[in-house]
């Protein structure tokens, strides 16, 4: 068995473990779903003087100039289905172009070769991971089944060059960024390597950077909004009753704070500046500050993120006059969240998942004491 056979065997193993994994999670995937897509670039493929040198010595040549040409154009036609956000299996044709050489040879010969016909399909396991909203990384492994046409001519004798065309399975694999322009369409950059074997040529592999459009099928479009019939205006509202104890309230940190951060915005003092109001009705005898983060990041930086954010409305409130000795201060990370930990998964996008888990960014205040009343 050649090393392009076991090379192939081995990709196609690592596909037939980790399509079984794929498989229960797209019975669920609300994102699961076909797509088609084209791109084009350029291939660029290492020529190999040296092994090129060693065929010509066997005929008693050696270099005199030599050049080559290792840079065509390139597409592929692609189609694929995704089994959920961050797996899909991907099916490609490809065409990567011509690569040919030149030598001029000493004693006085010339000798030209040139690489064609790589052509060819392709299978590829897509893993995919969220950066931003629209933004996605990705990286592919899999196999590729390409014909390798072989062409020489020349002066020269007993260097073994010898025409012909070869198809075999190779190893293949790529990186790549996406960038969704809606629910349908996005715009792919990627980079890809396609091992070539038995090439008297090129070394061991053509690399091609392409750019092109991927179209999903059903694709979700967002929801047309709902006409809610006219509603007559409710009365205005009672006056709320003064505050009683023990009095709680939670605090939002996306009105407080900005993400990851712990500096008050101006919506943050708003609320502050009411609930100080409210305290100063009432004969509070101790009040408790506890900061709160969602499960995103490392423990021991939202542990601290906690803590800072729950002293910063603890400095606030001591500037706006509540005494400093009343006011405990404690950050206890995600240890205490709303949502539950099978929410959130699968969100699609980094971005939707922050959004999903904003009741957890919270700062409660817990005030405990005796009404003025005495109840």
């Amino acid at each position: 068995m050649n090393s392009s056979s076991m090379i192939a065997i081995r990709t196609i193993r690592y596909l037939s473990l980790a399509l079984p994994l794929a498989l229960p999670l797209s019975a669920s995937a609300q994102d699961a779903g076909g797509y088609i897509g084209f791109s084009a670039g350029r291939a660029f493929a290492d020529m190999d003087g040296s092994g090129i040198a060693g065929s010509l010595q066997k005929g008693g040549y050696r270099f005199g100039q030599f050049s080559s040409d290792e840079e065509d154009s390139t597409f592929k036609v692609l189609g694929g289905y995704r089994f959920n956000p961050n797996l899909a299996l991907e099916g490609s044709y490809f065409d990567l172009g011509s690569f040919d050489f030149d030598a001029t040879l000493l004693p006085a010969a010339t000798q030209h070769g040139e690489v064609s016909g790589l052509k060819g399909f392709a299978v590829d396991l897509v893993g995919t991971l969220p950066l931003r909203d629209k933004l996605s990384a990705f990286a592919r492994l899999g196999v590729n089944n390409g014909e390798l046409e072989q062409h020489f001519s020349g002066t020269t004798r007993g260097t073994g060059f010898v025409a012909g065309s070869d198809r075999g399975w190779n190893e293949k694999y790529g990186i790549g960024l996406q960038y969704a322009v809606n629910e349908a369409l996005s715009v792919r950059a990627e980079l890809e390597r396609y091992g070539i074997e038995d090439s008297r040529m090129i070394k061991d592999s053509v690399d091609a950077f392409t750019v092109g459009l991927v179209y999903r099928f059903g694709a979700r479009k967002p929801a047309a909004p709902v006409e809610r019939p006219a509603v007559a205006a409710a009365p205005a509202p009672a006056p709320a009753p003064a505050p009683s104890l023990p009095m709680e309230v939670t605090l939002s940190a996306s009105s407080l704070f900005d993400f990851d951060k712990t500096d008050l915005k101006a919506e943050g003092i708003q609320a502050l500046d009411k609930l100080v109001q409210d305290m100063r009705n009432l004969d509070y005898e101790f009040v408790l500050v506890t900061g709160h983060t969602d499960r995103i990041g490392a423990h021991d930086y939202n542990l601290n993120l906690s803590q800072r954010r729950a002293d910063a409305v603890k400095n606030y409130l001591v500037s706006a006059g509540i005494p400093a000795a009343r006011i405990t201060s404690r950050g206890v990370n995600s240890d205490e969240p709303v949502t539950r930990p099978e929410d959130c998964r699968n969100t699609g996008s980094a971005q939707a998942q922050i959004a999903c888990l904003q009741p957890d960014r919270r700062v409660i205040v817990v005030v405990t004491g005796t009404n003025d009343s005495g109840n």
